[in-house]
């Protein structure tokens, strides 16, 4: 059964976007679904004549390709279309291997599992926090009062941040991750990513003089091919982790409420079963991918019968390659029993999300946590969440209620 809602978006508009793919279009926001489906089902690797021209693929398996195959699709280019002016690398996520795996693992065991599940008791904390904020007053803006504070507060003390600069931190983030998502601030983009890189710098200048116990610190004592880390490469992989730490999380759980709270069938489901909650974080990140991921092409190839020429640049929709039916059986709808959900959100390959560990464990404990305190709740009547776009897309709000 679809229990998708009928598209929002005039038929010209999907056209448009299907011939002038443009995901920094906030027009796309309307109904990202509904181009990603005829994307997918008219050119499952189309061309974007927009920002200089790339590809966007939009069918599973070429997409799945795209990502185990570094030597052909680079991620050196740059993961951004477009890149945004003059370019820096992020390592590791703009590295190729081998030296994409030295840089890597300076912070995987930082994000190893065991690390991560230490970090439990912490989240359980902060969320019974959060909840007594609001839970008395039945209402909340669930990505400001909830989304938003929990997985940043977590990923600020890991890294070593001040804890008082946090609403600073991810009004910064969400600036450089959604560029023409600005809010209600003046601040530009390229401002912020100017004013995090500064902030990001002083700080470590600090935890050189005065080592902490946190990533940061421990990435000062790090060595690449035997030579401690170049001051450049240090500053972009904090960065890298600051923009990643902030904000994925926060949009994969307001996408996941947004749901649950217009579809009480499925919240049912996890309050007469929690153990089916797992299974219902991998079905929430495959039918709702936040970024979209690009690479550079470094030789003539084909993609589904199309010749992509060396020194293009493609983009992988996320969106529709989550929603193959060609991968997933009744694709369009959110299936809880699910198996063998290969789902993308994380991506495969050398590049696989180093904080996957992380995400699932705040988004299971947060379904867990929320539903013991508030188990019946739905979008405050009068309001309606507004998605932005993006390599990295999101709520702007979620307003929700419930009788105390």
């Amino acid at each position: 059964m679809d229990t998708r809602p009928a598209t929002t978006m005039d038929a010209a508009l999907v056209d448009h976007f299907v011939e002038h793919f443009d995901h920094h279009d906030a027009r796309l926001g309307a109904d990202p679904f509904a181009v990603s489906t005829a994307m997918r089902e008219q050119c499952p690797v189309g061309h974007s004549d927009v920002h200089d021209g790339f590809w966007v693929v939009s069918d599973y398996e070429d997409a799945r390709a795209i990502m185990q195959n570094p030597v052909v699709f680079t991620s050196a280019k740059g993961a951004r279309i477009p890149a945004g002016g003059k370019h820096r690398s992020l390592p590791p996520l703009e590295t190729d291997p081998p030296d994409h795996a030295k840089f890597r693992g300076l912070i995987a065991k930082a994000f190893s599992p065991r690390n991560i599940n230490a970090l439990e008791p912490k989240i359980r904390r902060l969320c019974g926090m959060l909840i007594d904020q609001f839970h008395a007053k039945s209402e909340c803006d669930f990505v400001r009062d909830f989304a938003a504070p929990l997985p940043t507060t977590i990923f600020v003390e890991m890294m070593g941040l001040p804890v008082e600069d946090t609403e600073s931190f991810h009004t910064w983030a969400t600036l450089i991750n959604h560029q023409a998502h600005a809010g209600d601030t003046a601040m530009s983009a390229g401002e912020a990513q100017q004013r995090t890189l500064k902030y990001l710098a002083d700080l470590i200048e600090a935890r050189r003089a005065d080592p902490q116990d946190d990533i940061m610190s421990a990435l000062l004592d790090a060595v690449v091919d035997d030579e401690p880390i170049d001051p450049e490469d240090m500053l972009y992989m904090v960065f890298l982790l600051f923009l990643g730490g902030l904000d994925t999380v926060t949009s994969a759980m307001s996408f996941m409420f947004q749901h649950l709270a217009q579809r009480p069938d499925l919240r049912q489901q996890i309050l007469d079963d929690p153990t089916v909650i797992p299974r219902a974080v991998e079905e929430f990140l495959r039918y709702e991918p936040v970024i979209m991921i690009g690479r550079g092409v470094t030789e003539d190839v084909e993609l589904s019968g199309c010749p992509v020429k060396a020194e293009d640049r493609v983009l992988i929709n996320s969106i529709a390659a989550n929603r193959d039916p060609a991968q997933f059986t009744d694709p369009e709808e959110i299936d809880f029993s699910r198996d063998a959900n290969r789902h993308l959100t994380f991506g495969v390959g050398p590049h696989r999300c180093v904080g996957s560990h992380l995400a699932r464990l705040e988004l299971k404990i947060v379904l867990e946590e929320f539903h013991a305190r508030i188990p019946h709740y739905s979008i405050t009547p009068g309001t309606t969440p507004t998605r932005h776009m993006n390599q990295v897309n999101g709520l702007d709000s979620l307003s929700l209620t419930w009788t105390a």
